[in-house]
């Protein structure tokens, strides 16, 4: 995997966990540990409501540097 995708993931995931516990705290009604940590139906659709911003965020991230990699890739294959 190109160490750049490596990078990106690893902030992603830290950026939504940041998110997660701020969730978390402004909805002290979701219980994250227990009973395998499954939400309700409402409790996830709070969630995705909560996260969707950073989400779609992040997919375009992902896909600009997947974009850039392509490229580079295409550029490296040519004669």
């Amino acid at each position: 995997m190109d160490p750049r995708r490596i990078v990106l993931n690893r902030r992603h995931s830290r950026e939504m966990g940041r998110l997660f516990a701020a969730f978390l705290d402004a909805h002290p009604d979701v219980e994250s540990e227990a009973d395998g940590g499954d939400m309700t139906a409402e409790q996830d659709a709070a969630w995705r409501t909560y996260s969707g911003e950073l989400l779609r965020r992040h997919q375009a991230e992902r896909a600009t540097l997947a974009t850039v990699i392509e490229a580079e890739q295409r550029q490296r294959a040519a004669p």
